[in-house]
């Protein structure tokens, strides 16, 4: 047997519902214009983090775990901060008379739109691991995220300051850890283990550098 729910209910559960969803949107044109100001503004090496592909998954796995909402939306508000994102960052250049309509659907748009799907499903997804602390899933969550920022930094070993700005931030995402020893000793174990998989991903696909 149902209960009723009333249509205010109703609207109520959806509200609940799209609220992280629209957050996560809000992010995502955040992310988008903060990468690109940033870009203009801070000095290099430091400018190179905000266009960094590792630091924008890192960024969709603490939205999503911040939002502390079920695993589904979870998920796939990842994916919406980091597609948001991408076209966010390409709206500004153009009003900014740094690119034109059309790099709004060019084929390195769409890549990154791709990418931006599958990492930020996979951030979300990290996201609900991460939660449940005394798990192996939460320190796969934590060392896969500090494995990503290890992996761009040896990708950019070349980058004056770059690749020690990337590591220290990936030193950063596991002494978020540091309070469960525990946890953290499996995160690096995971991080160790991990980190030359993203590094040939990386390779492979052309991001990361």
């Amino acid at each position: 047997m149902t209960s009723y729910q009333s249509p205010v209910q109703l609207d109520r559960a959806r509200a609940a519902a799209e609220r992280p969803l629209l957050v996560a949107a809000l992010a995502g044109v955040a992310l988008g214009f903060g990468d690109l100001i940033l870009q203009l503004t801070l000095p290099y090496p430091v400018a190179d983090l905000a266009n960094s592909s590792a630091v924008w998954a890192v960024a969709a796995f603490l939205l999503a775990r911040a939002l502390t909402t079920d695993a589904a939306t979870s998920t796939v508000a990842g994916a919406v901060m980091l597609v948001v994102a991408v076209e966010a960052y390409y709206v500004l250049a153009i009003v900014l008379d740094m690119a034109g309509l059309f790099s709004l659907v060019a084929p390195t748009t769409i890549a990154w739109l791709i990418m931006g799907v599958v990492a930020g499903t996979g951030a979300g997804i990290a996201a609900t691991w991460s939660r449940d602390s005394g798990s192996w899933h939460a320190a796969a969550a934590w060392g896969a995220a500090a494995a990503l920022l290890f992996a761009e930094a040896w990708q950019r070993i070349s980058w004056d300051g770059t690749a020690w700005l990337t590591g220290l931030l990936g030193v950063a995402v596991l002494a978020a850890c540091a309070r469960r020893p525990l946890l953290l000793a499996r995160a690096g174990l995971v991080a160790v283990a991990v980190t030359p998989v993203c590094y040939v991903l990386f390779r492979f696909t052309g991001f990361g550098v």
